[in-house]
């Protein structure tokens, strides 16, 4: 199974945004943590559910970012997130109906795209938001 553990290497150095992938890492490490020791499928439901709300809002907040900074990216980085949502509700959907395997699926998924997503759309974006804030900073 994957580990979810955050580091440094995920850090956008956006304090916000890092504060929400973490909590996103945490999640998805309970989870896995859950399936390991056998958890009852309403207590893994219940991780599930709380990722999956976690995630919409901060995709959300990304989104809203991008476009208050008039992201030039914007519609790039939100079809990663919509792809990311819509496979992220399918195995949701799965794990309600008791699928334990939908559950792995998902962790598989996260994992391999927290770190792509993380690694270049979110540290693009974070670097922009940045610069962003210092044009602000020096305009006033």
């Amino acid at each position: 199974m994957r580990i979810f553990e955050w580091n440094d290497a995920h850090a956008v150095h956006v304090p916000e945004v890092d504060d929400e992938h973490r909590q996103i890492f945490r999640l998805c490490d309970d989870l896995q943590r859950a399936m390991i020791a056998g958890a009852a499928t309403a207590e893994m439901q219940s991780i599930v559910e709380d990722l999956v709300i976690h995630t919409a809002q901060h995709f959300s907040h990304e989104e809203r970012e991008m476009r208050a900074a008039r992201y030039p990216l914007y519609t790039w980085h939100w079809r990663q997130h919509h792809t990311a949502r819509s496979r992220i509700k399918t195995l949701e959907r799965r794990i309600r109906r008791g699928d334990r395997d939908a559950a792995i699926e998902l962790l598989d998924f996260l994992s391999a795209w927290l770190t792509d997503h993380i690694r270049l759309a979110d540290r693009m974006l974070g670097a922009f938001l940045r610069n962003h804030q210092r044009e602000l900073s020096c305009s006033r």
